[in-house]
């Protein structure tokens, strides 16, 4: 994958951060984006400072389109970034946290590719979408309503990207992680640790997923091997949502 260049977003900690270094040990070209110059700066450390990144905010419309306007050819957009709620969701919401949820998992996902998939027609070129949804948003969450419906939004508006912009030769997917231990795990279960044997009892496999279980996935879906694929969703559970049925 020489040469080919690829532009995450979320991709300073976690799943994000898991993709960035997978696709730069494969000969990509990185680009990531994140809030917390700290994060970003260490996964291009770890790289040999062979990813470079663009501290932005998903949700500023204009920094967004200065950085595309900065990177000169973008063949993949992978969207990592997301947040959810500490703890529970409250049953009474405030609109700074649905605006928080939305704005950022569904919204900010929405613009980039809205914007990526414009700079590809107007260059007469064809480009790759990943997003990460959530077995969230494919079954919802009694415990994050929010979370789950920016991660169902997320889903269906991939199909319709899919659908629309096709004949363009423009592919998007979606993977669906099911329970992965990542910081965020710790943000949405302050007690994670102690529901991990739980779940590892209920999902087949018998272990809980990892961000690289996931970054092995992003790579299949921007390889030779998956050129017939789009508007799909795959979900990398390890058969955990299996036992919910």
């Amino acid at each position: 994958m020489k040469n080919k260049v690829v532009l995450i977003t979320g991709g300073g900690t976690g799943i994000g951060e898991a993709i960035a270094i997978a696709f730069c040990k494969n000969g990509y070209d990185v680009y990531i984006l994140g809030r917390r110059k700290e994060k970003l700066e260490k996964v291009c450390n770890d790289s040999d400072n062979l990813i470079n990144y663009f501290v932005c905010d998903i949700n500023d419309h204009n920094s967004i389109k200065q950085i595309l306007n900065k990177i000169d050819r973008v063949d993949t957009l992978i969207n990592c970034a997301g947040i959810i709620s500490s703890g529970e969701e409250s049953e009474k919401y405030n609109y700074t946290e649905i605006n928080d949820i939305i704005n950022t998992n569904l919204k900010g996902t929405l613009s980039i590719c809205l914007q990526m998939v414009d700079k590809w027609k107007n260059d007469n070129a064809k480009g790759n979408i990943i997003n990460i949804g959530s077995i969230a948003g494919k079954s919802g969450s009694k415990y994050f309503p929010l979370y789950s419906s920016s991660k169902a939004g997320i889903i269906a508006f991939s199909r319709s990207i899919a659908s629309r912009y096709g004949e363009s030769g423009i592919r998007c997917n979606v993977i669906s992680p099911g329970v992965i231990k990542t910081p965020m795990s710790y943000v949405e279960t302050p007690n994670f640790d102690d529901y991990i044997e739980d779940i590892e009892n209920k999902t087949p496999l018998k272990r809980l997923g990892t961000p690289s279980d996931i970054a092995k996935v992003a790579l299949f879906l921007d390889s030779d091997n998956s050129e017939f694929i789009t508007g799909q969703e795959i979900v990398v559970d390890g058969g955990y949502t299996l036992s919910q049925e």
